[in-house]
């Protein structure tokens, strides 16, 4: 089978548009989304990510997301064991829990729907709203529940 070409300057087309972001992150003023539902009833993801390494803006924990061995993991394991100075370090390295989730933002539906990305505290809101009856089901597509951000600043979400 030949390499479909359409499909590969496609590919980098998207790569290169850097106005067109996949991902959606609440900037200051006011902003509505809707979540999107998805296939398996779970709009919610979890990954667990290193942070704090050299240059890296993070990257995926194999031990946490996969079970599989991780050389980090087992350095932040024997740290815990050491002075105090080791144990910041060990709670600067470990893995963090983030979660995903597909949005559509509204007054920007051209991009289509984006992915945004949350810490604990911004999920279990989320998940108050889900599981509050008076809410009833927040992501049916079209008739589900719009969130509101009112000048949100864009570090704390």
């Amino acid at each position: 089978m030949a390499l479909d070409m359409k499909k590969m300057m496609e590919r980098k087309k998207l790569l290169d548009n850097k106005g067109n972001n996949s991902f959606w992150r609440p900037q200051d003023g006011e902003q509505t989304i809707r979540i999107v539902p998805t296939a398996d009833g779970d709009p919610f993801k979890d990954f667990w990510f290193h942070y704090n390494l050299g240059n890296n803006p993070g990257f995926l924990s194999p031990k946490r997301n996969f079970g599989e061995d991780c050389p980090l993991d087992s350095f932040v394991r024997n740290l815990w064991n050491g002075s105090d100075e080791d144990k910041r370090m060990a709670k600067k390295l470990s893995a963090r829990q983030r979660f995903f989730a597909p949005v559509l933002v509204r007054g920007e539906e051209d991009q289509g729907v984006r992915v945004w990305g949350f810490g604990k505290q911004v999920y279990e809101k989320l998940l108050n709203l889900v599981l509050n009856p008076e809410y009833g089901d927040i992501i049916v597509l079209n008739t589900g529940t719009e969130l509101v951000f009112t000048n949100m600043d864009p570090a704390g979400a």
